[in-house]
């Protein structure tokens, strides 16, 4: 019986989506735009290619064909998992567990991300915040003393790769908390102590321009 009450809370947490508005959008007057998505329980910043230091993310040589980089952190285990586990899900929330940064090339258009996501905001940043996001990225990467990065595997014929990640993952830093954290330190006012989905995204939509909201 336990199972049938700890499922829902899961889902909660995973799952989660703000009430927010479409907003009318304004001039981005020379600033660069990145975006926040929500895809189910997935959370990620979108970059186009030429946004990525390879000197700074050299991971990113991988993905030199493709329009978009998503990048997203999450428990390692349950992040790839094919489908849905709610004992990985579990134990993804409520136990100290191994995380992984996942990164997806994306072949399609800006326009094809907007559809296939849920929710979609916009951030428009200079170049100095820019490279701070950067930096954000290629420190949730676990690196050797040598500087290399342990790909832990990939999926859809190698255009999702997972990077073993040097925190844990557990219910007070989760994905949402994790894009939280590198806006605030790209130097936006962000509040950080963030858990859900629905958090995150009110808070970008004070800082960003939304450009989808749930059940549109």
């Amino acid at each position: 019986m336990k199972f049938f009450v700890i499922y829902p809370v899961i889902f909660f947490f995973l799952h989660t989506s703000p009430m927010l508005q479409v907003q009318e959008d304004i001039p981005e007057s020379g600033l660069q735009p990145v975006y926040l998505i929500k895809q189910f329980w997935h959370t990620a910043i979108v970059f186009t290619l030429n946004q990525i230091d390879t000197v700074i993310i050299p991971e990113a040589k991988y993905f030199s064909e493709y329009n978009l980089i998503d990048f997203g952190w999450g428990d390692e285990e349950f992040y790839q998992y094919p489908g849905f586990d709610s004992g990985l899900a579990f134990g993804a929330l409520f136990y100290a567990t191994p995380s992984t940064l996942r990164v997806e090339g994306l072949w399609y258009s800006k326009e094809d991300l907007f559809a296939y996501s849920e929710i979609v905001v916009k951030i428009l940043v200079t170049d100095l915040q820019l490279r701070k996001l950067n930096e954000f990225i290629s420190k949730a990467i676990y690196r050797d003393s040598k500087g290399n990065s342990v790909l832990l595997g990939d999926q859809a014929g190698g255009k999702i790769k997972f990077f073993r990640s040097p925190k844990s993952y557990h219910l007070f830093r989760t994905c949402n908390t994790w894009v939280a954290d590198a806006l605030h330190y790209a130097g936006f006012e962000m509040e950080t102590n963030i858990i859900l989905a629905e958090q995150l995204f009110n808070e970008a939509s004070n800082i960003g321009i939304v450009i989808k909201a749930p059940d549109e």
